[in-house]
């Protein structure tokens, strides 16, 4: 826990709610006033981090339809290497503004994923450790960045379909790794679950 960094974003919290303690910012977020003292011993989640931060983005308050969701995987990864195992999948929902979506992310105001990058085979675009937001209805195009689950396991690469060839390609953005190229039968393992929109880094300072 970074006691300095947090004791920042706990005083930034109880000025924007306007209010006094740290139990009362806990029940404004949507959680337990007892949350507050796992917050004390332990330090805030990348979850409540983002929460804050997309409501601190969005002062002004908004009628629901200027309100879209995350679902935040927390616990899932999309490898950047040489593929991520995710049994657990639950995830929490964070209702963004579409200022917030438009003008900070700069990604059209819809529903998305978030889930975390493991490895650092697609830097510079995405370093371990950074979050994605995923399009899980958009087409995909060659070039895209993709998440894709092959036989259970999850990347993110660089997507590109080679029609002549018969076959896909997935390839890191980092040369020191090699790609993935499917053929034949093996392109039915094959299931991209979206488009990557944007990337950000969930450690964000806020001060």
């Amino acid at each position: 826990m970074d006691d300095q960094r947090d004791k920042v974003i706990f005083e930034n919290m109880k000025n924007f709610f306007k209010v006094d303690s740290l139990e009362d910012v806990a029940e404004r977020l949507g959680y337990s006033r007892s949350t507050a003292a796992t917050w004390r011993s332990k330090g805030l989640t990348s979850t409540v981090k983002l929460k804050f931060a997309s409501l601190s983005t969005d002062k002004v308050n908004k009628p629901y339809k200027d309100k879209a969701n995350l679902r935040y995987f927390e616990n899932v990864t999309a490898s950047a290497g040489y593929g991520s195992q995710n049994d657990e999948q639950d995830y929490s929902i964070i209702p963004v503004g579409r200022d917030f979506m438009e003008q900070v992310l700069k990604i059209p105001f819809k529903n998305y994923d978030v889930i975390k990058v493991f490895g650092d085979s697609m830097e510079p675009f995405a370093q371990d450790g950074d979050a994605v937001v995923v399009d899980l209805d958009a087409e995909v195009k060659n070039g895209d960045i993709v998440i894709a689950n092959i036989g259970g396991d999850v990347y993110i690469k660089k997507f590109l379909r080679d029609t002549i060839h018969k076959e896909v390609k997935l390839t890191s953005l980092n040369s020191f790794y090699q790609d993935i190229i499917l053929k034949g039968e093996e392109i039915n393992q094959l299931k991209i679950i979206g488009k990557v929109r944007c990337k950000f880094n969930i450690n964000m300072k806020i001060f």
